[in-house]
This record gives C-alpha cells, structure tokens and sequence, in this order.
C-alpha cells in the first residue's frame, strides 16, 4: 500500500505555523500550537473538498499531540481520509464560456 505522507516528521511542522497541502483534489491543512519538544503542544489537521478553506463546506478535523506518537496518528489519519474521500488530478474548474451559457439558457 502506496503511503502519501511518509514526509511528515517532527520537524516538518517546523516550517509554518499554518500549512495548507494538497494530494491532487485532496486538500489538507496543518495548525501547530506550541513548540516541537514542549508539552501542550498540539496540530490541528484538517481535510476538505478541492476549493479554498476559506469557502470549504465539507470540512473534517482532528487534533493530535506534537510528538513521535502523534506524528504517526496524523500520516494514519490523513490515509484514511485520502481513501474514503479519494482524489483525482488537480485541475482548475474554469467556468463555462459564455457561448455555452447562452445555450444553455434558451
């Protein structure tokens, strides 16, 4: 079985506090409280449909430990997610032409 998220390590969410990806149409996002090595810290993680997080609707999330542990719990996690939820190549939904609009509506 394929693993999608074997990058993910403790000092991966040393990068940005906030940190969006994505697997083709699978999109994720990371949020980090606190600091590698220091108790209470904490990533958020959540996944959503292929559009910005800002206007997702379908939107599922998780909180896990900042540590080894809770590092594997997320590549787990966002595996499961990628198989119930799938993904395809990532394209742009451009809107219709106008000329196809137009026909459309007659």
């Amino acid at each position: 079985m394929e693993q999608h998220f074997e990058f993910l390590d403790m000092n991966f969410f040393t990068r940005a506090s906030v940190f969006p990806g994505s697997l083709g149409t699978f999109r994720y996002r990371f949020k980090r409280t606190g600091w590698l090595n220091k108790p209470e810290s904490e990533i958020q993680v959540w996944v959503y449909e292929n559009t910005s997080f800002e206007l997702a609707q379908e939107i599922e999330t998780e909180t896990f430990p900042w540590t080894e542990e809770g590092v594997e719990q997320i590549k787990a996690w966002l595996e499961q997610k990628l198989k119930e939820r799938g993904t395809e190549p990532y394209r742009i939904p451009y809107p219709a032409k106008k000329k196809d609009v137009l026909e459309q509506s007659e």
